[in-house]
């Protein structure tokens, strides 16, 4: 048998961790996997609402070249709303107003556009807006 002094001298040479430093730096560990989780989780919303955006900004675009096209006597005046889906995002509203300008010679159109969800319809919205004139006296102008 080994004596108590041989015992303690074998102990005090011995190397390692404790459970008290493997739980510690577990736990530290596990903190910082969660903020990278929460980054991670961060970064794909910014990124859904960035995409969003974007096709909001082409469907908004592409409804105004449509506005722009049409002759000045076949507009019709009031609101139209749509939904658009593009290729790679969710439902987008396309929401148009035509008004009468105050001496009946213009109209001013406005175009907003967003992505319908509680998250991202703020972040994803864009407003164009323009106004189309006609010369006085000009047959198309009725």
């Amino acid at each position: 048998m080994q004596n108590i002094e041989e015992t303690e001298a074998f102990r005090k040479d011995e190397a390692g961790f404790t459970l008290v430093e493997v739980l510690i730096a577990i736990v530290v560990l596990v903190f910082g996997l969660i903020a990278v989780t929460n980054l991670l989780l961060v970064a794909a919303s910014n990124n859904s609402a960035a995409n969003l955006g974007t096709a909001s900004a082409a469907a908004a675009s592409q409804q105004m070249e449509l506005v722009k096209a049409t002759p000045y006597n076949a507009l019709v005046l009031g609101t139209t709303t749509q939904r658009v889906v593009m290729a790679g995002t969710g439902p987008i509203e396309v929401t148009t107003t035509i008004e009468p300008g105050g001496t009946g010679f213009y109209r001013q159109v406005t175009v907003v556009a967003h992505g319908i969800g509680p998250l991202v319809e703020a972040r994803s919205r864009i407003v164009l807006a323009t106004i189309r004139s006609c010369v006085s006296g000009s047959p198309t102008c009725s």
